[in-house]
């Protein structure tokens, strides 16, 4: 009490709206956390054949996209999205380096189809992370690798942990995961791509075929000069533009056995993007206990402001 009345107004002010401000936070996280559990409770789980346009829930299995692979920057391990953290030690314990997330497209598959899943914008909850240890800002080794380590592995609320301690490391690695086969929930903005924006697409491929024909003017002469007078006139233009349909439209063809569904960010806090690899009722138990974690926090900071302020001013 005595310590209270020696603080002077402003000292006594900045921690009692800290308190207030701790316990606002809280009240936020309480109900965007219970808010999250009744959604995923509320939805019921669609098909990606049958999946209606509009906010859908959706599980199935992870996947990779055709092309170039993803690799987690840290491990190099393929995988169809991570996220990591780079952090140094220092006098008052781990400081952030660096860390950053992928926002490659990948697929969630069920036994219907296909969906690509664009992840900006997502919560994304990996069951699986590693940790591990090592001298320099960039590791030299994947977290299975490496001489005089300790592996141990644990659970926590509901994420499966490998943590391995290089001894004499300066720096932590921490690399979250989603690997191909992986299960899959996910809910978000469903949409399917129609036959207007197939034919967008096929116009915008046209027009990029003719740019490229033109760049090289010697092979365009070569394919399409029929009159051999070194130019292309408006006959033998009308021949390449017919060509270059032809070509686009043949790979739209075989590129539409590929998914045409989606599934991605609404852009509103109301209906969030969630991408787990945890199952549904995890998920729910997952976002229930941070709820309570929250509700906790807001009773302890919010009694704590009470007290701080009314034992104020019972001095005055």
């Amino acid at each position: 009490m005595q310590n209270l009345a020696s603080l002077s107004d402003g000292y006594f002010w900045f921690w009692a709206l800290l308190l207030i401000l701790f316990s606002l936070i809280a009240f936020y996280f309480t109900f965007r956390n219970l808010h999250r559990a009744r959604l995923i409770e509320d939805t019921p789980t669609s098909l990606i054949r049958s999946a209606p346009q509009g906010y859908v829930e959706l599980i199935g299995e992870a996947a990779l996209m055709a092309g170039e692979p993803v690799l987690a920057p840290l491990s190099g391990k393929p995988c169809c999205w991570w996220r990591y953290k780079v952090e140094r030690k220092g006098d008052k314990g781990w400081r952030a380096v660096r860390s950053d997330k992928s926002e490659s497209l990948f697929l969630l598959k069920d036994a219907t189809g296909e969906c690509i899943l664009d992840p900006e914008g997502a919560s994304i909850n990996p069951s699986e992370k590693n940790i591990w240890y090592g001298p320099n800002p960039t590791p030299t080794a994947g977290p299975d690798k490496g001489s005089g380590t300790v592996h141990r592995k644990a659970q926590r609320f509901g994420v499966r942990i490998s943590v391995n301690n290089t001894f004499g490391g300066d720096y932590r690695y921490t690399e979250e995961t989603i690997i191909p086969g992986d299960p899959l929930y996910a809910i978000g903005l469903f949409s399917s791509l129609g036959e207007i924006d197939r034919k967008a697409i096929r116009d915008d491929m046209i027009k990029e075929r003719l740019r490229q024909w033109k760049a090289d003017h010697e092979t365009l002469l070569k394919r399409f000069d029929s009159n051999r007078d070194g130019q292309i006139d408006l006959q033998e233009w009308e021949s390449v533009r017919h060509s270059a349909q032809r070509e686009v439209t043949r790979e739209q063809l075989q590129q539409d056995q590929q998914p045409l569904h989606t599934l991605s960010s609404t852009g509103t806090h109301r209906r969030p993007l969630l991408i787990s690899t945890k199952a549904e009722f995890e998920l729910v138990r997952h976002y229930r206990l941070l709820t309570l974690v929250a509700l906790t926090a807001f009773f302890t900071f919010g009694a704590g402001a009470v007290w701080y302020i009314s034992s104020r001013l019972a001095q005055l």
